[in-house]
């Protein structure tokens, strides 16, 4: 089918789509960008996928085009590819990653930018964490500008959203999991810590860090050690130290 019409049912809906209360209402995210689309794994349900090129050889059911001009309204990208799918946002079993042997987990507390999440996503996928675990108040995993910084990992890593960071911490520690906050109130560092086999390192804001009740919440303290008067690191940058760290240690 060809849509010529800005007004057509599936280009309003993908415009919707930007917006975070619709992918809530619908379960449904936007995909941008050839790589990201051809990434996809098979077992994801796409419902449908639009393209400026009719001679694309693409494997899903439901296939539209478009000009190039409609196009450009429904992109989240200066420079358009021409190729976008609308996904299901994927629903992973929380009781099953939480009841997982060994593994490392991280918890995303009130981060705002979407650059530093979709750097969290790769380095988890990565330096393969089970799960990451993301609170009501931070940037939308499946928000179009997050994917896009994932290159794909978005699709390897089980997210959770609309997480309560202090409930999941409590849960965590039912499953015998020790949360670490990683932040500068503390005196130990990630490079002196014996981590256990079933670890989970909390993240907080970009400038205020991570709340003091959830520091009170969390089993222990970290963070990076630095060799300079520098105050502290980007929070995807001290996030991705922490990992490997602990990957290299745990073999995890």
């Amino acid at each position: 089918m060809f849509i010529e019409s800005a007004d057509n049912k599936i280009i309003k809906q993908i415009v919707s789509l930007k917006d975070k209360k619709t992918r809530d209402e619908t379960g449904l995210f936007i995909v941008e960008g050839e790589k990201q689309v051809n990434d996809i794994p098979l077992n994801w349900e796409v419902k449908y996928a639009v393209l400026t090129d009719k001679n694309a050889k693409i494997n899903f059911s439901h296939v539209y085009y478009t000009t190039e001009k409609i196009f450009k309204k429904i992109s989240d990208t200066a420079t358009p590819q021409g190729i976008l799918a609308v996904v299901k946002i994927p629903d992973y079993n929380l009781s099953e990653i939480l009841s997982l042997q060994t593994g490392l987990f991280i918890i995303i507390d009130s981060l705002q930018d979407p650059g530093n999440l979709g750097t969290i996503i790769r380095t988890a996928h990565a330096y393969g964490v089970k799960g990451v675990f993301i609170s009501k108040n931070s940037i939308d995993a499946f928000n179009g500008k997050v994917v896009r910084a994932t290159m794909g990992s978005i699709f390897k890593v089980p997210i959770f959203r609309e997480c309560d960071t202090k409930s999941l911490i409590t849960e965590f520690k039912k499953n015998k999991i020790k949360t670490y906050a990683l932040a500068l109130e503390t005196d130990k560092f990630v490079s002196d810590v014996k981590f256990e086999k079933k670890v989970a390192v909390i993240i907080g804001n970009e400038s205020k860090g991570i709340n003091a009740d959830i520091l009170k919440t969390a089993d222990d303290v970290i963070k990076i050690k630095m060799f300079s008067e520098i105050d502290s690191l980007n929070a995807a940058v001290a996030c991705s130290i922490a990992v490997y760290e602990i990957s290299k240690q745990n073999n995890c």
